[in-house]
């Protein structure tokens, strides 16, 4: 598998950690799914975070 560019997982990292906030804030309003979707995508961005500096 290739490098990952470093720009996809911080991007990644950063629309999990808005999605859990602003998840946790209307929590009462729209329920826990986008809190967990929020979640959901910061353990995809840590998972791929090793391939950004993988050898090819």
């Amino acid at each position: 598998m290739k490098k990952l560019p470093i720009w996809m997982v911080t991007v990644l990292l950063l629309l999990g950690i808005i999605t859990t906030y602003v998840g946790w804030i209307d929590r009462h309003e729209v329920g826990y799914i986008p809190f967990a979707l929020g979640i959901i995508w910061i353990l995809f961005a840590f998972a791929a975070a090793p391939r950004v500096f993988a050898d090819d």
